[in-house]
């Protein structure tokens, strides 16, 4: 199912870099029934709709590039600080989509902020994993690149938010239940891994 996943992602990558880079009709009919393709794969492997698929790339224009979703590890006196998400329930370290005009840092500490009412400096990059050669799930159709840094707590007062229901501190032998969607273990036995060895390489896929 991952492969064929993989090979739906590619074709309709393939039709939107067509779409916007063609001017000839009869390729560009073609670039839209390749597109078609790709979403009614993706549509049979997640029991969906065509309909709800084209909703996702809806607003992908132009030449088809990863997304980015930060994530902070703010470790303090031997925790880590989760978020419990509204979505599903399960607890993940605070993060999501980049913004458009804001840079990786001052992404990640706007969502630390928003998510959890703490306020965090001093983000430093950890780790930049490609989503969809780890064990995240469900998969997605779209390309994912993760980033994590480390922030330092500041001050603030552990709040929810409209995404989330709760934010604590969690042992890392204490973990409640992770939004696999958006965090798994091994995120965090690397943030800890990098937190007591800070001059450990950055890792890249």
């Amino acid at each position: 199912m991952h492969s064929w996943l993989t090979m739906a992602k590619e074709l309709q990558a393939i039709a939107q870099a067509g779409r916007a880079y063609s001017n000839d009709g009869y390729d560009l009919e073609r670039f839209e029934q390749v597109k078609h393709i790709a979403y009614k794969m993706i549509a049979d492997l997640a029991g969906s709709t065509v309909e709800q698929v084209d909703g996702l790339y809806l607003p992908e224009t132009g030449y088809p590039t990863p997304k980015v979703d930060v994530r902070a590890g703010v470790i303090y006196d031997g925790k880590i600080l989760l978020v419990k998400e509204a979505q599903d329930g399960c607890w993940s370290l605070p993060g999501g989509w980049g913004d458009v005009c804001e840079t990786p840092t001052e992404g990640v500490i706007r969502e630390v902020r928003e998510e959890s009412g703490l306020i965090v400096d001093n983000p430093r990059l950890v780790a930049i994993k490609d989503r969809a050669v780890h064990g995240y799930h469900p998969l997605f159709p779209f390309h994912i690149y993760k980033l994590f840094f480390l922030c330092d707590y500041q001050s603030g007062k552990l709040q929810q938010s409209l995404e989330t229901t709760d934010a604590q501190f969690f042992h890392p032998d204490e973990l409640p239940q992770l939004s696999a969607s958006r965090t798994i273990n091994e995120d965090i036995t690397m943030l800890f891994k990098h937190f007591h060895q800070p001059d450990l390489a950055v890792y890249v896929d």
